[in-house]
């Protein structure tokens, strides 16, 4: 009796030792992916500060490989199955359609600066003052060329901890076109995002226009033709680093892309995007004039500039959706687009001329507009008058 009291204390011992090994390697190797994600993105791509990971061997299954070969070949991390459910979820399913990556040429898309360097640097502000809201709840602003819900935090350097690390969203692809009854004057455009650290710049005395940090998401644009005539749109995956950003595979109108954005360090991102439609990906390693992981959000946005100061008209579109969106802090603390805080920020786009709401989200914590998911609408812009700029 007393033996096998032995050998069963000793079998306790050695699964306790074996469980600790595990642990400790398994934290090894998480550490190991981090770094590869900053580092090993290390192909020259097109574009400034942007480089690619290496191509997968034929046959790589990313649902079943290790972690440090999905930071290797740039396949987003694996979430914890017990922690997370949801997420890995997400994940799981979008691995499983990961099919085709996508090896073309990135095209630099710069827009006019409006006071920005080449590297679209510009020193993030305090946010705007918000309207006069509930102080018990989200609190809302309107602002020339931005509309969504951004989550905040009061952090003022990197920290590998607390910072704003990863965001992400599923994001349909909505059909541009130009306003009803008007003449094309300027291009009509329209982003939609997930992305990092958007910073504030001052519009005129009570509105202001926001520059998104490091993004990725879905982007529609619809050409002025001659005479006034709106040519032919058309739908890139982009993503960036404020500007430039960097034009990678075409879409269509009514896919569904993914878009997952990591910082991977105070001076380095990660990007990848998923046609889940048509099953084509992309992931890149940015360089960053110097994350900070303050803010996170989800967006339909116009860029700057179109004359002067004003951003680009937006284009006319159907209803929007992002779904599946999530963020997290280094320590996996998870945050979602239907946070009721007070640190959350939701914004409406309100036309330049002063004509009116342009763009708004539907946010909520449950409901049709539920804890991941946002809608978003044209209003004044679907007609002649209530356009940006």
């Amino acid at each position: 009796m007393h033996i096998q009291d032995k050998f069963a204390k000793l079998a306790v011992v050695m699964m306790g030792s074996l469980l600790v090994s595990i642990s400790t390697l398994a934290r090894a190797e998480g550490n190991e992916a981090k770094a590869i994600y900053a580092t090993g993105g290390n192909l020259p791509t097109s574009v400034l500060g942007v480089r690619a990971y290496a191509e997968p061997p034929k046959g790589f299954n990313p649902l079943t490989t290790s972690d440090v070969e999905l930071a290797t070949y740039g396949f987003p991390p694996r979430p914890d199955k017990q922690v997370d459910p949801d997420r890995y979820g997400w994940w799981e399913r979008a691995m499983g359609l990961a099919k085709t990556r996508w090896n073309g040429e990135l095209e630099p898309v710069t827009l006019l600066s409006n006071g920005r360097n080449e590297r679209g640097t510009m020193p993030a502000i305090s946010s705007p003052a918000p309207e006069d809201t509930p102080q018990n709840g989200p609190q809302y602003q309107m602002n020339v060329n931005a509309a969504g819900v951004i989550l905040t935090n009061k952090l003022t350097k990197y920290n590998a901890k607390s910072s704003f690390v990863q965001v992400e969203s599923i994001i349909s692809v909505s059909r541009v076109q130009a306003p009803f009854s008007s003449s094309c004057t300027y291009d009509y455009k329209e982003f939609s995002f997930a992305g990092f650290d958007s910073a504030w710049a001052s519009f005129s005395d009570d509105l202001y226009s926001l520059s998104p940090g490091l993004q990725d998401g879905v982007y529609g644009d619809v050409p002025c033709g001659s005479g006034g005539v709106a040519g032919t749109p058309f739908y890139y995956a982009e993503f960036g680093w404020m500007y430039p950003l960097s034009r990678a595979f075409a879409v269509n109108p009514g896919d569904v892309v993914w878009a997952f954005v990591q910082a991977t360090s105070a001076s380095t991102g990660y990007v990848y995007l998923e046609d889940f439609t048509t099953q084509v990906y992309a992931s890149y390693s940015i360089s960053t004039p110097g994350l900070v992981g303050h803010n996170v959000g989800w967006l339909v946005f116009t860029p700057c500039c179109a004359t002067g100061s004003d951003p680009f008209p937006l284009a006319n579109t159907a209803s929007i959706f992002f779904d599946e969106a999530s963020a997290a802090t280094g320590i996996n603390s998870g945050f979602d687009a239907g946070s009721q805080a007070t640190s959350t920020m939701i914004l409406t786009m309100f036309d330049a001329g002063g004509f009116g709401e342009t763009e708004f989200v539907n946010q909520g914590s449950g409901g049709n507009e539920g804890k991941y998911a946002l809608s978003f609408q044209t209003t004044g812009c679907a007609y002649e008058g209530g356009c940006n700029p």
